[in-house]
């Protein structure tokens, strides 16, 4: 079960709350790694890639597809 994470809808006058896919959620934790839930980075990448900024949904969804299909960055050591 997961948590439900919720953001202001900045399109609204009023600013309801709206809930946040689980995917974004994800992809946005691992993207912004050192930011807090609350912190403006986060926010924003939240409020990019559900479609405030009017980039297609297609697109970034296609980015996050992108950065889960690819294999893990592993640090080399010699």
């Amino acid at each position: 079960m997961t948590i439900p994470f919720f953001v202001e809808d900045p399109t609204k006058f009023e600013r309801p709350m709206v809930e946040v896919p689980y995917e974004i959620v994800q992809y946005c934790d691992d993207f912004t790694v050192d930011a807090s839930r609350d912190d403006l980075r986060y926010i924003d990448c939240v409020w990019m890639h559900m479609g405030y900024y009017g980039t297609p949904a297609h697109i970034m969804q296609a980015v996050r597809d992108e950065y889960f299909s690819a294999p893990p960055v592993r640090p080399v050591f010699e």
